[in-house]
C-alpha cells in the first residue's frame, strides 16, 4: 500500500464551486434567450395578442412544458429557449403560474401563435 506524500496538491469540487461554474455557462444562455424575447414580445406577449389589462413590470416568464421545474437537470440550451418563454406583465404572468385569478392557459408555441383563454371561458 502506498501513501501519498503529506500536503499534496489537489482541488477539491466543492458544491458552490461546481454550482458558480454552472450558473456562470447558463448566464449567457440565459441573457440571450431573454434579449431575443424582449425583441419579440416587448412589454407584453399577451397585450400584444389582445389580452388588455396589463399591470406591473415587464417579466420573463416560462410556457406551461418549459417551467423551470419540468426542465430541471437539462442543459441551459434546451431549459432557456425562445419557442418555450415570452415576456408578461407581472399580473398577466401571475394569471398564467394560476397565482391570480382568473387563470389564463395558453396553447401553442411562444414562436409561433399563442391561443389565450381565460380558465372562465373554458368552463362555459
Amino acid at each position: 500500500m502506498t501513501q501519498q506524500p503529506c500536503g499534496t496538491n489537489f482541488k477539491v469540487k466543492t458544491i458552490k464551486r461546481n454550482k458558480g461554474r454552472k450558473t456562470r455557462a447558463a448566464a449567457k444562455v440565459v441573457t440571450s434567450v431573454r434579449a431575443a424575447c424582449v425583441l419579440r414580445d416587448g412589454y407584453c406577449r399577451a397585450w400584444r395578442d389582445g389580452i388588455l389589462g396589463c399591470a406591473g413590470p415587464s417579466q420573463w416568464a416560462h410556457l406551461p412544458g418549459h417551467t423551470r421545474a419540468q426542465t430541471r437537470g437539462q442543459k441551459p440550451e434546451r431549459r432557456h429557449t425562445t419557442d418555450g418563454s415570452v415576456m408578461l406583465c407581472m399580473k398577466h404572468h401571475n394569471q398564467l403560474d394560476g397565482r391570480w385569478q382568473p387563470r389564463l392557459l395558453v396553447r401553442g408555441t411562444a414562436d409561433s401563435n399563442l391561443d389565450w383563454r381565460e380558465l372562465a371561458d373554458m368552463e362555459a
